[in-house]
């Protein structure tokens, strides 16, 4: 049995050849993703940007304040 050391590294040469290429398109398909999708809605504001929700810690809401607060959601969307 004859041991050709060209077909060999040939064929390494091909396999680390793909193993790169796939490294690179993953890479980009995971750069295009991270640029094409919308940012986080959730994570800290940056700039100008000021909090505005305000949390109850100590008072219940009652039935009047949760209808404020529905005709508030309805009316500008907060």
């Amino acid at each position: 049995m004859i041991i050709s050391l060209r077909k060999w590294l040939a064929a390494l040469a091909f396999v680390v050849l793909f193993a790169v290429l796939t490294v690179i398109a993953s890479g980009g398909y995971r750069w295009l993703v991270d640029k094409a999708l919308a940012p986080d809605r959730y994570k800290e504001p940056q700039g100008y940007a000021v909090k505005v929700f305000e949390e109850d810690v100590v008072h219940q809401p009652d039935k009047a304040s949760l209808l404020n607060r529905l005709r508030r959601f309805y009316l500008y969307g907060e």
